[in-house]
């Protein structure tokens, strides 16, 4: 996500953008003190983030209002003299604070905004207790010193704040304390060196701790990525994969394989919803004499611009067009009656002659034409798919017994019922 991009949607889909392994590798290699990658991953990583730590931000906001608030029963035991002003600091300005900030952080939807409201919620906790370490100022002891501490931790540790954002207010907090201390609270330099230790190695603690939490993330980030990779990778080989499985190399048509594979699902859907099927058989008059004369070079590229104009036949859903073998060629065509599909097989018929390829040694005409099959069917549970195949063949065959460059339609339902009569 972009800093100034909209709230994201998933993890899946965010590594997408990421095309460069190249780049990936050479963060990995980067040294441990590199906690920002170049901006095109950036961006992705703090898309990446947004969506892992949201919740468990969520969540560690209400604990800490949890926390906060029962603090109030240590008030009680051991401030009982200052509780009026302690609890209007506590539930008056701290609780509200950390209320707004969960409403804000739902809402957001910038991640750099989401750091921000956070940031500002922990400083103003940690100004609260502060505040009521000035209210108790003349206790020597300073029992709520404690409780900054304990704030600098949960700011580095459990608020889902990263590194930059953590040390800013972890620095800051150690600043104001130490200004305040002098002007209000004005402890004895014993405490005051003391809590100094304490607090600037609390942070140092708090730091190494976030950094590596921080760092550990980019790196599964990146592991994420580099694996995202692999499995899109993965993926598109498949689809190569099936592609290949399903097409013939030379056209790029369907193969045999998928044309009665796609047959016996448009056969069962036919089946189900009663309309019929047309199966247009096609074959290459006197091929093998165009081979003879042009060679086989010249065969591969005669049966490549014949499919060309097949593809056109075959864009809707229930349609394909498919190499079935050699010369061969089939069309199925869904939802299609006798009459429409004899339509068409003249249609592609008239479309081969006009290509125009010179066929010297054809008894026909001088150029490649087609002989076409056409038979059509109505499936029902008590006819095969394969019976259509073949008498589209065997209507093929009737074309060219006639003298070839025809179409021959066969309605099939008539063939079987009188089959049945028999």
């Amino acid at each position: 996500m972009e800093e100034d991009g909209q709230k994201p949607k998933g993890v899946l889909g965010i590594f997408d953008s990421i095309k460069d392994r190249g780049k990936i590798q050479k963060e990995l290699k980067r040294g441990f003190f590199n906690l920002q990658f170049p901006p095109e991953i950036e961006s992705v990583f703090l898309d990446y983030y947004f969506n892992q730590s949201l919740s468990l931000i969520k969540v560690s906001i209400v604990l800490s209002l949890i926390i906060y608030s029962l603090f109030g029963i240590l008030d009680v035991l051991t401030y009982k003299e200052f509780l009026g002003k302690i609890w209007i600091i506590r539930y008056g300005i701290g609780c509200p604070v950390i209320v707004l900030a969960s409403f804000l952080i739902r809402y957001a939807k910038k991640e750099k905004h989401v750091q921000l409201i956070l940031s500002l919620a922990a400083l103003i906790i940690g100004l609260t207790i502060i505040m009521i370490m000035i209210v108790t100022r003349s206790d020597p002891a300073q029992k709520y010193y404690a409780g900054l501490v304990l704030t600098t931790f949960y700011a580095y540790i459990a608020l889902g704040l990263r590194f930059k954002y953590a040390s800013t207010v972890g620095i800051s907090l150690i600043v104001i304390y130490f200004l305040l201390s002098i002007l209000y609270i004005k402890p004895l330099f014993s405490f005051l060196v003391g809590n100094a230790f304490t607090l600037v190695f609390a942070n140092i603690i708090g730091m190494i701790g976030n950094y590596l939490s921080e760092k550990n993330i980019r790196i599964n980030f990146l592991l994420s990525a580099l694996a995202n990779m692999d499995r899109e990778g993965l993926k598109r080989l498949n689809k190569t994969l099936e592609k290949l499985s399903k097409t013939d190399s030379l056209t790029g048509l369907a193969n045999r394989r998928y044309f009665e594979e796609f047959l016996g699902s448009e056969w069962k859907r036919a089946t189900r919803y009663k309309y019929p099927i047309s199966l247009l058989m096609i074959d290459i008059d006197h091929f093998k004499r165009y081979n003879d004369y042009w060679g086989h070079q010249k065969g591969d590229q005669c049966l490549v611009k014949l499919a060309e104009v097949l593809k056109e036949f075959g864009r809707r859903p229930g349609d394909l067009v498919a190499r079935y073998g050699g010369e061969e060629f089939v069309v199925i065509l869904s939802n299609t009656p006798s009459k429409h599909a004899e339509e068409i097989a003249e249609t592609i018929r008239k479309k081969i002659i006009n290509l125009n390829l010179s066929h010297p040694l054809s008894d026909v005409l001088k150029v490649v034409t087609v002989s076409i099959g056409v038979a059509t069917v109505v499936p029902s549970k008590e006819k095969q798919k394969d019976k259509l195949i073949e008498m589209s063949d065997k209507v093929l065959y009737e074309a060219k017994s006639r003298g070839r460059n025809k179409v021959v339609i066969k309605n099939i339902d008539y063939i079987i019922n009188d089959e049945e009569a028999r």
